[in-house]
């Protein structure tokens, strides 16, 4: 569990640093609000109880692997809400392969609930950013 609030710390320090690289103030408000949604998930995961958790099934989001088959973009002063909107969908893709491989690795089946329900809203966090790409991006293209 300590490995996966670290993973989320690195995320929320990841979308915070970007935010403070963005050029145009309309990028680091959403990679604020990014940021945002990883702090309400580290606090989800350190108020998780896996036995609570276990009882619980969290559906997974439709997979448009928009995401999947990006090259990742590194962060710059000069990067563009595409860039962004890259490395935000390859971080939720990563974590959310982390929670699917602690939930194939682990034994007791209340940890495997756990562990597939922060891969299921991984997969949300995923499809948001998808969504937004294949608005955004994919239709200005």
């Amino acid at each position: 569990m300590d490995f996966a609030i670290d993973k989320e710390q690195e995320a929320i320090d990841f979308y915070t640093g970007l935010a403070a690289m963005a050029r145009w103030e309309a990028i680091a408000n959403e990679l604020r609000s990014i940021a945002a949604m990883e702090i309400s998930h580290k606090q989800k995961l350190q108020a998780l109880n896996v036995g609570r958790a276990a009882t619980t099934v969290n559906p997974r989001a439709v997979d448009m692997k928009i995401g999947d088959y990006l090259v990742e973009s590194q962060p710059s002063a000069d990067m563009t809400w595409q860039d962004i909107l890259s490395i935000a969908m390859k971080r939720e893709l990563s974590a959310m392969k982390l929670y699917e491989d602690l939930a194939s690795i682990v034994g007791d089946p209340n940890a495997q609930q756990l562990f597939q329900n922060l891969s299921a809203e991984e997969s949300k966090h995923k499809l948001y950013f998808e969504s937004v790409w294949d608005k955004e991006i994919l239709q200005e293209n």
